[in-house]
Formats: structure tokens, C-alpha cells, sequence
């Protein structure tokens, strides 16, 4: 992994932007509000982890610090999609940040899923607009179809607490490749594809734009992701999930997944 910097040939000092000014248009902080262990998530709302600690917040929905078990750490909510995901980890560069996981919702590609279930992603596809300009030069062939992967010992840290904690609950724990869209409506038709071509289990809007900038920028990072939706058994984000689903999906959110996140960042 490379030193932690945002890249020369992005030529910010050229057009007078400074990593100050960029912590503070993206962020809203001043950079040393940021802790060097980040857990990063699209959309879903800071208080999943209330039930396991201290949740304080810096700037009101966007940045919270975190106290858990004598450390403290910053969350950070980035808003849905790669382009917004992906900003958030370019900026934390100009951070204390030195390791990121990533959690959020993603949908369930093989009939056995169920929603609820947890899934960490080995590598992730790239479907996104946003990846194709983390390269010097966009080639021809584009982006589409190149993986992204989190970093190999974070990532066997956050397996092995899943691993561990998935089994004690009796909890589904997927690992494997997904696959990272722009589109909602647009991704039905393809998943047979994505799935049989490309052999993904999941799909959804952020990882491989995420990954592929945290390596760019030098900061480890993974992912534990949670089934919303498993449409190949017509249970999608617009219609056929049940209430019950629902309410165990959030359990499953708010007492293990929080927890297995900070037990990690936790562990050295």
C-alpha cells in the first residue's frame, strides 16, 4: 500500500485547493476532528451503534465521535453511491485516518439468502462511473468489470469477528464478490449475469468505488455489508419484504453487525 496522500496527478496544488479546504467542503470538520479509525456508512443512521456505546455528535448528520471500550473512533455517514462514497475516502487522506470499514445495505443475489443476513465482500465489481477517474488516463476498455479489493488484513480481522459472532447468534454469514451499480431499475435484468458471468452473491452501490480509492490514497479498508433485499426471490427494495424481515433485519443491525464493527476496530 502506498504512502497516505492523495495522488500528484490529481494536481490540486495547481488549482489552489489545499487538503484543509478539502476536510472542510467534504467533511465539515477541521481535519484533526477526524480519529484514525473510521467506520464509514452511506445512509443508515448513527444510532445502530447507541445500544453498544458512547455516540457523540460532531457535526449533526454527517460526522459522530464513538467511545467504545476505552477507544474512540469517527463515524461518518457519506450519503448513497459511488461518487459520494468515494469523495469521503479521497478526503479522509487529508485526515488523521489511517483505516476504514465500510457498512451498509446490499442486495442478495442467491435463492438460499435470507434478509438480515450479513456479508462481507472478498472483492467487489466495478459498475460505477466514479472508479474510472482514480487512473491517470481513462482507457479505452473504461472501468466496467475490473475488481476492487479491501485490504487483505483488515479484512481477515473483520472475518474472523463475523465469523466468530455470526456463528455464536446462528446468524448467515456470506463472503464472496459483489457487485457495485449506479443504477437501481436499471440492474434487474443483469443480475443473471452478474451472477453466473461474473460470480457475484451481491449487489450494491458503493465497494468497489470505496476500495479502489483507499488504495489509491494508502488507507486500509473493508467492508460488512447487511442483506436488504434479495430480489431473485421477488423480495426487492420496492415490494415483498415482510414485516417480520424487517424487524429482524434491524436486530440483526443494531446488536450484532455494530458490535462486530467495533470489536474490530478495537483489536490491533
Amino acid at each position: 500500500m502506498s504512502k497516505k496522500a492523495l495522488p500528484d496527478f490529481f494536481q490540486l496544488d495547481h488549482f489552489n485547493i489545499s487538503p484543509l479546504d478539502i476536510v472542510r467542503c467534504y467533511l465539515h470538520c477541521e481535519p484533526e476532528k477526524i480519529h484514525p479509525k473510521v467506520i464509514l456508512m452511506p445512509n443508515w443512521k448513527a444510532d445502530i451503534f447507541g445500544e453498544q456505546c458512547e455516540v457523540q455528535p460532531i457535526v449533526e448528520g454527517i460526522l459522530y465521535a464513538i467511545h467504545y471500550k476505552g477507544q474512540a473512533f469517527s463515524l461518518i455517514r457519506s450519503g448513497i453511491g459511488a461518487p459520494q462514497t468515494g469523495e469521503i475516502v479521497l478526503a479522509l487522506a487529508c485526515t488523521p485516518c489511517k483505516e476504514i470499514i465500510f457498512t451498509g445495505s446490499i442486495g442478495g443475489l442467491l435463492p438460499g439468502m435470507s434478509i438480515g443476513d450479513l456479508l462481507l465482500p472478498t472483492q467487489s465489481i466495478s459498475g460505477d462511473g466514479f472508479s474510472r477517474f482514480l487512473e491517470p488516463k481513462i482507457n479505452p476498455p473504461d472501468m466496467y468489470g475490473c475488481p476492487a479489493h479491501p485490504d487483505e488484513n483488515l479484512r481477515n480481522r473483520l472475518q474472523r469477528m463475523a465469523s466468530d459472532a455470526c456463528q455464536l447468534a446462528q446468524i448467515p454469514l456470506h463472503m464472496g464478490t459483489v457487485f457495485s451499480t449506479d443504477s437501481i431499475l436499471s440492474q434487474f435484468f443483469r443480475l443473471e449475469e452478474w451472477v453466473n458471468h461474473l460470480g457475484c452473491i451481491g449487489v450494491e452501490m458503493e465497494t468497489a468505488a470505496a476500495f479502489r480509492a483507499s488504495n489509491l490514497v494508502g488507507i486500509r479498508m473493508a467492508a460488512l455489508l447487511q442483506l436488504s433485499d434479495v430480489p431473485v426471490i421477488g423480495k426487492s427494495v420496492f415490494n415483498g419484504r415482510s414485516s417480520g424481515e424487517e424487524i429482524r433485519r434491524r436486530e440483526i443491525r443494531f446488536t450484532i453487525l455494530s458490535r462486530i464493527i467495533l470489536d474490530t476496530l478495537v483489536e490491533t
